[in-house]
């Protein structure tokens, strides 16, 4: 009889322990989700503000470009090329520039805390 209420909390106690271990790991991982994503967000909005400065500092490039060489669809097209230029040195280092760098990022950001 003994014996049988023994087995019983030991039992309880090893599901409650599974349930606390569950609840932990469900934290952890709520935490490190929303640790990524706020990364993101704000890389994403930086990415949008420099979009801005760069397309209205390209143009005004482009025109003074135009200007001094007294033709404005010159400038747009040296500007273009330039950006032209620059994509085809991103896509050929894409992998050491971008995806290397990101994926490190994101993964550092995941692993934090690992020893938890």
């Amino acid at each position: 009889m003994e014996e049988n209420t023994k087995v019983e909390r030991l039992l309880g106690n090893i599901k409650d322990y599974a349930e606390t271990r569950f609840d932990i790991i469900l934290l952890n991982s709520q935490e490190k989700v929303s640790n990524v994503l706020s990364s993101l967000t704000t890389v994403a909005v930086l990415v949008l503000c420099g979009l801005f400065v760069l397309l209205f500092a390209s143009i005004g490039a482009a025109w003074l470009i135009g200007h001094a060489m007294h033709n404005p669809s010159i400038g747009f097209f040296i500007v273009g090329g330039f950006y032209l230029l620059i994509t085809l040195l991103v896509f050929y280092n894409r992998d050491q520039w971008i995806r290397n760098p990101v994926t490190n990022s994101l993964l550092k950001k995941i692993n934090i805390n690992e020893n938890d």
